[in-house]
């Protein structure tokens, strides 16, 4: 590690951190808390500490090793060997790069896989890696936000995996991922503000988190215009091909009550059936003519132009771990997301985002 370097230079030159501190203007926190890689440095900083140190920043923040490969875990499967890499709870963390993501450019290249280990070639500095944050969850509003941090006060890239709540809450209790997204329908009984947080909790025992609102969207029934498809009940037509989401995901979820509301078989049939592994994905399924008719959000009919019917109403809530809410990874995530701007994007795609940016919900701390 990067850091584990800036503590054996200091050694190495008879520095105490607070010598360090006091020659590079910073405070003995702020040196503690880099050396234990819980804060990423500006460049300003960077530049200060290797000047002290007598070195150059690459040789605190590069290729470790001398130019051995980094070993990163991976969030899920690779597709190619293109990985975004981010530093989760102390951890390098490798999040493969598919087809979706052809336009996000890579900060390593996978060389060897053992298990979900693998040890990778850096495209970019390591110090620019360890400001990136990696955000979680299937809300395509997450992609806008990402997007939006780019352009943000400050240095770093938000990495958008695209997850449905259960891959995002098992990223969670694996320390994949800095923020997760997860949806949970609104009942006429209460918000879902605690069913979240309890959901949280079962995934990630012990971790205590805060759930941040981001807003409300409808989900429902996607089909093309001139499709016979109009309401739950015409489910049952003969022939009709569905695009179902993978295990886990809340749509998956929305479409099998669907079904079971009308009498009809809940799991898919192997002849007429597609999985998609997302909102757009359900839509582009449906728009191409691969399947008939599935379960996402009107964002996502509207990006195709599908028709749609709602099912349900429902909140989505990013949870994030209490410790990493003063990181400023988090913190510039959270300035984005109550901006003016991102709040204007996000309600043009169907958002009630009324209360974005709201802590609603918390474990208390042992």
């Amino acid at each position: 590690m990067p850091t584990s370097r800036i503590r054996q230079l200091r050694t190495v030159r008879g520095l105490s951190q607070v010598a360090l501190a006091e020659a590079a203007q910073l405070s003995r926190q702020s040196v503690h808390a880099i050396e234990a890689g819980r804060t990423i440095p500006g460049v300003d900083v960077a530049l200060e500490l290797a000047r002290v140190l007598g070195c150059q920043v690459e040789d605190l923040f590069g290729q470790p090793n001398g130019g051995a490969p980094l070993q990163v875990a991976l969030t899920g499967p690779l597709r190619s060997p293109r990985l975004g890499l981010g530093v989760v709870r102390d951890r390098w963390i490798g999040v493969p790069l598919g087809p979706g993501d052809a336009h996000v450019a890579a900060d390593a290249l996978a060389q060897q896989v053992v298990g979900d280990v693998a040890s990778v070639t850096l495209l970019r500095p390591m110090q620019d890696a360890r400001r990136n944050l990696v955000l979680m969850g299937c809300a395509t509003g997450l992609g806008l936000l990402a997007g939006r941090l780019q352009g943000a006060p400050g240095d770093g890239r938000a990495l958008w995996c695209r997850a449905s709540n259960g891959a995002a809450l098992q990223a969670l209790s694996q320390g994949h991922a800095h923020v997760v997204g997860v949806h949970q329908p609104l009942t006429a009984s209460g918000s879902g503000e605690a069913t979240i947080l309890e959901r949280a909790q079962q995934a990630a025992p012990g971790l205590h988190v805060t759930v941040i609102a981001l807003g409300t969207w409808r989900a429902g029934l996607l089909s093309r215009a001139d499709s016979e498809v109009q309401r739950p009940g015409d489910l049952g037509r003969s022939g009709l091909r569905l695009a179902w989401r993978e295990p886990g995901a809340g749509a998956r979820g929305l479409l099998e009550e669907a079904l079971a509301g009308e009498g009809l078989p809940v799991e898919p049939a192997r002849d007429r059936s597609v999985v998609a592994a997302g909102h757009l994905e359900v839509a582009s399924a449906i728009a191409l003519g691969a399947a008939d008719v599935g379960v996402a959000t009107w964002d996502a009919a509207s990006a195709y132009s599908l028709r749609f019917v709602p099912l349900v109403e429902e909140r989505f809530d990013l949870i994030v771990p209490t410790g990493l809410l003063g990181d400023v990874r988090v913190e510039r995530l959270l300035d984005v997301l109550c901006s003016a701007a991102a709040r204007q994007e996000l309600a043009s795609l169907g958002y009630d985002v009324r209360d974005a940016g709201k802590r609603v919900a918390w474990s208390a701390a042992a």
